[in-house]
């Protein structure tokens, strides 16, 4: 009768069933499976559909491929399983029926359904015989790598095992269109190929339902000639003598009256609603549960529950107050539902989803066996769960609501894990036609991190999970990643790593060419830096991650051993960018107002902005522009004192880059290392991106590029290192080297200087936070 994916009949036993004006009698199962397809062995309460079945039969005489196309709530599914099977089965003796669905992988789900068919039906000897065949089907079950070699493996196997079988076969591919929208074209050509392999055996009969709106898609895949031998349109039911007996016909088999006054009803309600089949199905389910002991089905129960348009909302009640007296299954039935349903082409679709992950969280689990209790979820196969039917998405209120809500979510969510399983079977055919070598086809796949973001928001939405703040990023789809990614199944984890940490990881390798480190931050720049430090916060002013620093003292290279004690204080991890820099000049209250200027020059214009990449270290910034951008975001972060934001002194500068007590030479543990900073010898010729050389920085986390790339301001003169005043002409010391110079000027200890209200393209500056000098 109806006309979902088939399920294990529920066998549900209900109140002992008496005839009329007799004393009960023995319990039986009720004859009604709701929203749940009929199977071969329920043929005899399957009524109505005669006609059709006897078109269908006709044509599997001339054509042994069938394609049962209609709306969906036609019965395609129950017609075939409970309509054709058994009346073909009376005509070829020891005929099997095989069913699956493809699910986006159909060459897995027809070998999984043939191990578990051919095991369990075959006698010992028999089974014993076909035991080699169906061990390597099974281990190729086992491997779950997806790839179009594997594809080809699975489709010989089954091939196989068939032959073995030696028995005649119809096969079900149910619920086809997912051919269509979870399975890649490429595999779904070969599943065709496949499909006419399996057609050259003589007693093998292929039938393929699926809904009307994908017969173009159909016809496209068979190939016209094909497609218009195989076609069996199927239409809604519509006459009054069908819906009779499909009302009347189970119930009668157990000597259950049905009132003639609830078949008018029923019948007359049909013709008023889209779709009504599985509604009437579900109907009289609940209604049989119901029946008067001495009446059977009455037109009172059926008034009860609100009639045809509110029986899901009937049937669901139960549901719907488990869930308002445990506010956690609220969450819950949003994790499930996001396993259930999809989105494809704006049309809310049901889709199949792994038994194993939702048993894993307990509310879930136990909304899972609720839900099948009430029939609305069946068992494809032993692995994965479903909606009974569609028409839940259209008719419970609580999913169509739902659906409504995260329409979006549900397409990005169903879009994000088809191209994960293509970039999968691409890595794996990469792999295998150059071990070794980078994956090109696949990289073509993978996308980028404009496409990755939403999909990660899209997916933490229908999870339903917070997303704490992440220290080291502020972009909320690293945050998502972060909440997802020990949750993600594969491929789908291994598709969504965000590109920018990808990235970042490839910089922690010396092997990382300096033109790709150029070209990672110039791609993270593109993107939107997402590292905390290197650009502004919500409110406009710059973000600095701050690395603590503690005491020492440190010898000035050339001042005949002075010695300069470091007091505790806190570095900038990255030098100042330009993004964080073009915000004081922006501001209103920045560059042009009087008040940071005291004591100093202040030039008309701010220097020429080169290279000026927001994640790039600001240039063309002199000692005095330094100072004031200081004075400004101290005003602005209203410090209270007695720390105030300002630029190193040369001792707390050096004593950073030497790695404290360690005198390093340079930033890192031994000699110079070429790969470690951006220097004359990188070949870049101009800044990079700030951060680019994790290994160059004293220590994991700790302050970034303090040797190359830009020579920074401290604010100590260089003659008179003493002297931290604001001030005077005196030349101030720069320290650090930048990419124009050699590896003798990039030491930890290397001094050098420059007027104080000159600017050039190879100086910048950085940040610390400490007591005030002036």
């Amino acid at each position: 009768m109806t006309h979902g994916s088939p399920a294990p009949h529920r066998g549900k036993v209900l109140d002992e069933i008496a005839a009329p004006g007799s004393e009960p009698s023995a319990p039986i199962a009720n004859p009604y499976p709701g929203l749940a397809a009929f199977k071969p062995e329920g043929h005899r309460l399957f009524f109505g559909r005669d006609d059709d079945s006897k078109r269908i039969l006709a044509r599997l005489a001339e054509t042994r491929l069938i394609s049962v196309v209609g709306r969906s709530g036609t019965g395609k599914s129950s017609l075939v399983a409970a309509g054709v099977v058994p009346r073909l089965g009376e005509q070829i003796r020891h005929l099997s029926y095989l069913r699956f669905e493809p699910q986006g992988s159909p060459f897995r789900q027809l070998a999984d359904a043939l191990c578990r068919e051919v095991l369990a039906g075959e006698p010992g000897e028999a089974a014993e015989s076909m035991r080699p065949a169906a061990d390597r089907l099974q281990r190729l079950l086992a491997d779950p790598v997806e790839s179009p070699q594997v594809d080809e493996q699975l489709a010989a196997a089954s091939v196989d095992l068939l032959g073995q079988w030696g028995r005649p076969v119809l096969l079900l591919v149910d619920q086809a269109e997912d051919l269509f929208t979870h399975t890649s074209p490429a595999s779904a050509l070969r599943f065709r190929l496949l499909c006419a392999r399996l057609l050259e055996r003589d007693d093998l009969y292929l039938v393929l339902t699926l809904r009307s709106e994908f017969t173009a898609r159909l016809l496209e895949w068979l190939g016209e000639d094909l497609f218009r031998r195989s076609l069996v349109a199927l239409e809604a039911v519509r006459s009054d003598e069908q819906l009779q007996a499909i009302i009347t016909g189970p119930a009668g088999a157990y000597g259950v009256p049905v009132q003639p006054e609830l078949v008018a009803t029923l019948i007359s309600a049909s013709s008023a609603t889209k779709g009504a089949l599985p509604l009437i199905a579900l109907t009289l389910e609940q209604l049989f549960h119901q029946r008067d002991t001495g009446q059977g089905l009455t037109l009172a129960a059926y008034q009860r529950m609100g009639g045809l348009e509110s029986i899901v909302d009937s049937a669901a009640a139960g549901i719907e107050r488990l869930i308002a007296s445990e506010p956690e299954l609220e969450l819950a039935c949003g994790r499930l539902f996001a396993e259930l349903a999809t989105v494809i082409d704006e049309l809310p679709r049901r889709r199949a989803a792994a038994i194993g992950p939702l048993r894993a969280d307990r509310q879930v689990g136990r909304l899972v066996d609720a839900l099948r209790r009430q029939g609305f979820l069946s068992d494809p196969d032993d692995q994965h769960v479903e909606l009974a039917h569609e028409t839940l998405l259209g008719h419970w209120p609580r999913l169509r609501q739902w659906c409504a809500r995260y329409s979006d979510s549900l397409s990005l969510s169903w879009q994000a894990k088809q191209a994960a399983r293509e970039w999968q079977k691409a890595v794996a055919h990469d792999g295998i036609q150059s071990p070794g070598a980078q994956t090109r086809d696949a990289d073509l796949l993978r996308w980028s991190w404009e496409r990755q973001k939403p999909a990660l928001l899209a997916l933490l939405e229908l999870s339903h999970l917070p997303a704490p703040a992440d220290p080291d990023f502020h972009d909320p789809g690293i945050e998502a990643w972060r909440v997802l990614s020990g949750k993600l199944g594969d491929p789908l984890r291994a598709f969504l790593r965000p590109e920018p940490l990808q990235l970042l990881e490839e910089l922690a390798d010396d092997a990382a060419q300096h033109h790709r480190r150029e070209e990672i931050g110039l791609r993270l720049n593109q993107m939107g830096d997402p590292r905390r430090g290197v650009g502004v916060a919500a409110n406009g002013l710059p973000e600095i991650v701050w690395v603590d620093v503690p005491a020492g003292e440190v010898h000035l290279e050339g001042r005949g051993g002075e010695l300069f004690p470091v007091r505790p204080f806190r570095m900038s991890r990255y030098a100042v960018t330009w993004q964080q820099y073009n915000a004081f000049l922006n501001a209103e209250d920045g560059y042009h107002d009087r008040r940071w200027w005291r004591k100093l020059v202040q030039r008309k214009q701010p220097g020429e902005e080169r290279w000026s990449f927001q994640n790039h270290p600001a240039i063309h910034v002199s000692w005095s522009d330094a100072v004031a951008f200081c004075r400004w975001l101290s005003e602005r972060w209203q410090l209270p004192g007695p720390e105030t934001v300002r630029l190193p002194t040369e001792w707390e500068w050096q004593w950073v880059a030497q790695a404290g007590n360690e005198k390093r030479k340079y930033p890192w543990p031994g000699d110079w290392n070429p790969a470690r900073a951006n220097g004359h010898e990188s070949g870049a010729g101009r800044t990079m991106a700030v951060g680019m050389y994790p290994l160059g920085a004293p220590g994991e986390g700790m302050v970034a590029d303090l040797a190359g790339n830009v020579w920074e301001w401290c604010l100590n003169e260089y003659h008179l290192p003493a002297n931290t005043q604001i001030g005077g002409d005196n030349p101030r010391a720069l320290r650090g080297g930048s990419w124009l110079d050699f590896p003798g000027d990039l030491r930890a200890a290397k001094r050098d200087y420059f007027p104080p209200g000159d600017r050039d393209g190879d100086i910048g500056f950085r940040v610390v936070l400490a007591a005030s000098l002036e």
